[in-house]
């Protein structure tokens, strides 16, 4: 099988997720099989989806994030790690049921919509490369579990607000605790985001391949999420407006990057 294959796989596991969770929230507290089997299909999906990076990078020689095609895949191989490390720890294990839909998009854009052709090794290498941009990535992975938990709290405050209690009401999480992980992820987002920019600055002082438009979408998001954190520290920036700002930035992170990748590959 091809390592493309078992992308494709870990798809229709992420898939399995997504209709489980439909399931669960019509059963509502009497699905507690519903929820292991759910856990379950993520974390085989994950599996799945790391064989997929593991033979890329051997084939590349190299971390497997040379186009953007790549890149994409390794974000919400991120989100899903987030989400298995993040869901037993904080017991929101229905924290499933938005970040399934949510990798399973931002893989099948990637499959379907996107070309994959590995780049040529580059001419210098340098480990420094590797970190910025891996770390880079895992800070996506945990900006994309902050819009996760963003969208679960706009659906309570929402059912909150009409007074109109829905069955999954009980099965997530208070909005009390959803903006406490959403600002954790948010600052574990950004630290990693900052050592890898670090490491970027290292590696361009090495290798100098970063292009001016790479270089001022990659600023442009630190500061970003900086303003979001410091909003968070500074002005108690809490609740809804935050669950909105979380979402807003990884969308317009998302964009700005297949914007830049596409025009300056």
């Amino acid at each position: 099988m091809t390592d493309r294959t078992f992308l494709w796989l870990a798809q229709v596991f992420y898939a399995v997720s997504c209709v489980l969770t439909l399931r669960r929230m019509r059963a509502g507290n009497s699905g507690a099989t519903l929820q292991r089997l759910n856990y379950a299909a993520m974390a085989v999906g994950f599996a799945l989806h790391t064989v997929f990076l593991y033979l890329r990078g051997k084939a590349d020689g190299r971390c497997p994030l040379t186009n953007l095609f790549e890149t994409q895949a390794f974000i919400a191989w991120a989100a899903v790690l987030f989400f298995l490390l993040i869901g037993p720890s904080y017991r929101v294990s229905f924290l499933g049921a938005f970040t399934a839909p949510l990798v399973l998009l931002i893989c099948l854009a990637a499959l379907i919509l996107l070309v994959d052709v590995v780049q040529a090794h580059p001419a210098t290498r340098s480990a420094w490369v590797e970190f910025h941009a891996a770390i880079a990535i895992l800070a996506s992975g945990a900006f994309a579990l902050a819009f996760v938990t963003g969208a679960m709290y706009l659906h309570q405050e929402r059912q909150l607000k009409r007074r109109r209690l829905s069955s999954s009401f009980l099965l997530l999480p208070s909005i009390e605790q959803l903006d406490t992980i959403n600002i954790r992820l948010l600052i574990l987002g950004f630290v990693m985001l900052t050592a890898g920019m670090l490491g970027g600055l290292v590696s361009y002082h090495i290798v100098g391949h970063w292009t001016k438009p790479k270089i001022i979408w990659a600023v442009s998001v630190w500061i970003l999420y900086g303003a979001l954190v410091l909003g968070r520290g500074l002005w108690a920036l809490r609740g809804r407006k935050v669950a909105v700002a979380s979402m807003a930035s990884f969308v317009l992170m998302l964009a700005g990057f297949w914007g830049v990748s596409l025009l300056w590959p």
